[in-house]
């Protein structure tokens, strides 16, 4: 039977005579500034934004080779390399103002969408209730608070009606604190039973959130999966650029007749420009901001930068039954008496009286608000719901006589029910056929007569049945079709709900998807289960029943620990310890507040079918870093092999600061751009890592053996060349770099036209410079400044075949390398 644990001990609330403010009253604190005005955290400003990417840790590192450069440039004056400088400083203007308009245009949409999800509140002002927004509050207001609320500014407690408030978020202790009258409330927590109101005390920035800076979206400051892999990226090219470096100064001071000392910091400057990855931050940071605003336009809010990344790396989804597959539109659909005695009518007259007096207003009260009350009888004392117990009770007077009623869910209470009680309701429930919905269960408490007896009972109580409620909900339309595109996609998904197993069985069942046998399990089961079965026995299961709070919060915790990447829907607070637990937490727009307030990413207009495409989001931005961390890093492997063959070998070192900016832009930036910005594979990856680097150690290989190939066939084929092999070389190395981004592209992309298409353009643009002569000053500067010589047409008989040659053998090797390497089905 069920005991009666975890009561409230307040007594009657006090009910004080509360008029709020007058408008004369509102408008004297607003003029003196004592306004609930706080600087804004949705989204990063504008200014914060031109800070970040204009100072960044690569901007200075580029001003710090600009300076370097310079200084021999004044030194030595040698024209190329002030020619260097500027060259160093247009790549560095040009991928920030990159990174820079498409932040600031992300930003700008979601700072619309947000609007949607401006806080209200409800003040008492003159007297009456009155909904403004919550910078809007000013001191001394009287703010209304009810279950899964926020508290907007510190107060104290003006009225009580069995408050009870989690500061949690604030103090890292969970255990709700119940709140009398003139009890301090503190910015930050939230409501998780009764309601009340309170006054606000401290307003704006003397807000105790305030004092430990602002909340909402900084419990969770870990690393995506894909940031870890790019930090990664970026240590091995730091390392990378360090070694070559060294080798370079050690060879030419050991060797200083090889190499003039402007050659030597032409040289310098052209490895750490390279190796440098600016450029695959900046185009990292710009494909997270460009989802940021593709999910913005779908209608959805995403509270943290890289939360859409995320979802790529999500294996299991835990979501709440109501309100996430189902609309939350509850409604009675069977009232039944199943009383020895009571005529329906007077029974329903007293169901309606309790709800009436309910201090919860969830959406299940709701549903059952429109009923007739009982004359007669006075309210006396309360239990409020509570989602640990999944019941309330209410103590009436009538006739001078207390009386206690209790409503909960059917399946928690039919244990304390008599033995005839119960198989007389259960022979309603299995005629009527009411498994299929939420059932409560309406009686009286037989064995106590008031709330102050059954807290103080140390034995079980008894109910006398009245009435069998049962509740139905309508799954959303499009739950079944998100819930098949999970399945598609390799996701698990489990159902984590407080509601019975049949109900969420026959929700599941409408939308296509009958559980499986024994893939459900109840809390009470959950709770028997020894800790080392525990995570077999979660992974194993798809539809968790009769949940409590915690229980919730443990199932995320146990798949954590098993390190699977976990995301949990939900809308109510009881959903709120497992979605800040969770890697990625999701709330609807109709949920609670505070789930709103903690949740990465919230869903307007509970737009459930939102999620397969905000995961398609993720899996494009990781796909997009992906290409675009193949083009960047090859273009480091080119430089690292031709600096150590250059070193050891003596051999040609073709590349310069220009020219090095030459093959970024037809073989690596606008290429990662196109592909950013038409990039549809949705398809989720895996090994990212190992595709990387085994790709660009070949790619590299391959780019540069083509290059030296070229630059052997020109010395064999037109004796007394030597200035014009650089150019074969480099023309080489761009062909194949082109080649490679549209390898990269259409390997993997349904659409192949346009990448077929950009890169044959690429390579034309490149060859009317390299061919033509012409006396235009514009044409002119751009030739002397990116250093493209004028190429006679006999080269092209080496460089146009070694290109195609080179090409081919790129693309063989990279089929054999996935072979190999197992890596054909990394996207499925």
């Amino acid at each position: 039977m069920k005991k009666n644990t975890d009561f409230c001990s307040k007594q009657r609330p006090q009910v004080l005579p509360l008029k709020g403010l007058t408008d004369p009253e509102v408008k004297e604190r607003a003029g003196k500034g004592l306004i609930n005005k706080t600087p804004r955290s949705e989204t990063k400003t504008i200014p914060r934004i031109l800070f970040e990417n204009i100072f960044s840790v690569f901007n200075f590192i580029i001003f710090g080779i600009i300076i370097f450069v310079l200084i021999f440039y004044f030194k030595n004056r040698d024209d190329r390399l002030l020619l260097d400088s500027i060259g160093i400083l247009l790549v560095g203007v040009t991928n920030t103002a990159i990174a820079l308009y498409q932040e600031i245009k992300s930003k700008v949409a979601l700072d619309k969408v947000s609007l949607l999800l401006k806080k209200r509140v409800v003040v008492l002002r003159n007297g009456r209730e009155t909904e403004i927004e919550q910078d809007e509050i000013v001191k001394d207001d009287i703010i209304k608070v009810n279950t899964g609320d926020q508290i907007i500014v510190d107060g104290e407690v003006a009225e009580s009606r069995y408050l009870e408030i989690d500061e949690s978020l604030l103090t890292g202790e969970s255990l709700p604190i119940e709140k009398s009258p003139e009890d301090e409330v503190l910015s930050g927590s939230f409501c998780t039973s009764g309601s009340g109101y309170y006054k606000a005390v401290k307003v704006g920035e003397e807000m105790y959130a305030n004092s430990i800076t602002r909340m909402a979206k900084k419990y969770k400051l870990l690393l995506t999966p894909l940031q870890k892999k790019i930090n990664f990226i970026l240590e091995m090219t730091f390392l990378s650029a360090l070694a070559i470096v060294g080798l370079e100064t050690w060879s030419h001071f050991s060797n200083p007749g090889n190499v003039s000392e402007d050659d030597f910091i032409r040289r310098i400057a052209t490895i750490l420009i390279s190796l440098i990855p600016q450029g695959l931050v900046f185009f990292a940071s710009v494909t997270y901001a460009l989802g940021v605003y593709r999910i913005s336009k779908l209608g959805a809010i995403i509270e943290k930068l890289n939360a859409v990344e995320s979802f790529s790396s999500v294996r299991t989804v835990c979501m709440d039954k109501t309100g996430t597959i189902t609309e939350n539109n509850l409604r009675v659909k069977y009232i039944n008496n199943i009383s020895s005695h009571d005529t329906e009518e007077e029974l329903t007259r007293y169901l309606g009286t309790f709800v009436e007096e309910s201090s919860d207003k969830n959406a299940t009260i709701r549903a059952i608000k429109d009923l007739n009350q009982q004359d007669g009888i006075a309210f006396k004392d309360e239990i409020p719901f509570r989602s640990e117990n999944k019941y309330s009770v209410m103590e009436f007077e009538k006739d001078g006589e207390p009386l206690c009623l209790i409503l909960g869910g059917y399946d928690v209470l039919y244990d304390n029910l008599d033995k005839n009680d119960l198989e007389n309701a259960q022979k309603v429930f299995n005629e009527m056929g009411l498994s299929v919905y939420r059932n409560l269960l309406f009686g009286r408490i037989k064995n106590f007569r008031t709330v102050k007896e059954l807290r103080e009972a140390k034995t079980d109580f008894v109910i006398e049945p009245m009435l069998l409620v049962s509740i139905s909900d309508t799954p959303r339309e499009d739950a079944g079709e998100a819930l098949e595109l999970f399945d598609r996609n390799g996701i698990d998904v489990k159902i984590l709900s407080g509601d019975s197993a049949d109900s969420i069985s026959s929700v599941l069942t409408d939308i296509g998807r009958k559980p499986a046998e024994g893939s459900i399990i109840t809390g009470s089961e959950l709770a028997g289960i020894s800790e080392g079965d525990l995570s077999k026995v979660i992974k194993s299961k798809e539809i968790f029943a009769r949940l409590k709070p915690d229980q919730k919060l443990a199932i995320i915790r146990e798949l954590k620990k098993e390190k699977i990447y976990t995301a949990m829907i939900g809308d109510g607070v009881n959903d709120l310890p497992a979605i800040k637990e969770s890697d990625m937490g999701i709330a609807m727009e109709e949920g609670s507040q505070i789930t709103k307030e903690v949740a990465d990413i919230v869903l307007l207009k509970n737009k459930f079918s939102l999620l397969p495409r905000i995961f398609d989001e993720g899996n494009k931005i990781v796909n997009s870093v992906n290409y675009i961390s193949k083009l960047f890093l090859t273009k480091n492997f080119i430089v690292i092999y031709i600096a150590i063959l250059a070193v050891l070998f003596l051999f040609e070192f073709p590349l310069t600061p220009r020219r090095v900016a030459l093959i970024n832009m037809f073989g690596i930036s606008l290429p990662a751009y196109l592909l950013m910005l038409r990039n549809t594979n949705v398809k989720r990856s895996t090994e990212f890592i190992k595709d990387v680097f085994t790709y660009i150690v070949l790619a590299g290989a391959v780019i540069i053996i083509a290059g030296y190939l070229g630059i052997l066939a020109t010395n064999i084929l037109f004796v007394g060349s030597e200035q014009y092999l650089s150019m074969v070389m480099l023309s080489i190395m761009i062909f194949i770099s082109i080649s490679n981004y549209v390898i990269v592209a259409v390997r993997n992309e349904d659409e192949k036209k346009y990448y077929y298409i950009s890169g044959i353009i690429l390579v034309l643009l490149y060859i009317f410079f390299a061919m033509t002569n012409f006396d235009v000053p514009v044409y002119n500067l751009i030739k002397i400044f990116y250093e493209i010589d004028f190429l006679p047409l006999k080269y092209w008989v080496i460089i146009v075949p070694l290109s195609l040659i080179g090409s081919i053998a790129l693309y063989f090797t990279q089929t054999l390398r996935e072979r190999i390497f197992k890596l054909q089905n990394i996207y499925r």
